[in-house]
């Protein structure tokens, strides 16, 4: 079941989105669970990991609708965010913060039918891609593709991502657990596990990673070194 989020002030408007969301799920044989939310910050104080999509109005009473997908991905990089809005113009501003899309009121069903459909399918890659890491105090989503490496410092695990940099207090073997039986990435020491996709370069015993100098150890020379000849051959 995929769990949808409607932000938007006007019930009338709700009421039309859960009417197109209704008739794709149904013509599919899906099932949703349907949320709605009259604020951005009802929906941001609120707001739970299990979300799949999130139908955001841009014009919304309370704040800019821009302005709250900024907070939005500061919490979650990877759910999927469609705006929802009577001027398009208003839109372009949507690839700042991650939007798939963005859909023109009045809803036309036909045309959000292919719309939701998109919506659709990045929850199902989405979701798979993503762990969940405590970091400052709060819970943040961050996609697994986007991590360059983890390195560990103490009684921490620092996750070098596409997305920033994060700290986490938490175990390296823990850490690699929640990345899953995952082949993109393998060890250089027992400080570093690298993702290979951002491998720039290895000099003798330095593996380049993002721009950072990795010292490969000589107990993983071998293994790693392995590894990444794999991963290129698959390639």
């Amino acid at each position: 079941m995929k769990h949808i989020v409607i932000v938007d002030n006007e019930e009338k408007d709700r009421k039309n989105l859960i009417e197109c969301i209704n008739f794709v799920t149904e013509q599919n044989g899906l099932k949703v669970a349907i949320t709605e939310y009259r604020s951005a910050e009802d929906f941001l104080s609120h707001y739970s990991f299990d979300c799949d999509i999130v139908f955001m109005d841009i014009e919304l009473d309370d704040t800019n609708g821009i302005e709250a997908a900024r907070r939005l991905r500061k919490i979650d990089r990877s759910v999927v965010l469609v705006f929802v809005t009577k001027m398009a113009q208003l839109a372009v501003k949507g690839y700042e913060v991650d939007a798939l899309d963005f859909i023109v009121k009045p809803i036309d069903r036909n045309a959000f039918a292919l719309k939701m459909q998109r919506a659709l399918s990045r929850a199902v890659s989405g979701r798979e891609d993503r762990i969940m890491i405590s970091s400052d105090g709060e819970i943040t989503s961050i996609r697994i593709h986007l991590i360059k490496y983890l390195e560990v410092q103490g009684h921490y695990t620092i996750y070098h991502s596409q997305e920033g940099i994060f700290t986490e207090c938490i175990t390296l073997t823990k850490a690699k657990q929640k990345l899953g039986d995952n082949p993109n990435f393998a060890c250089c020491n027992r400080s570093y596990y690298v993702n290979m996709q951002y491998i720039d370069g290895i000099k003798k015993d330095v593996c380049i990673v993002g721009g950072d100098e990795l010292l490969i150890s000589r107990p993983q020379r071998s293994k790693f070194l392995l590894a990444y000849a794999q991963y290129l051959g698959g390639k």
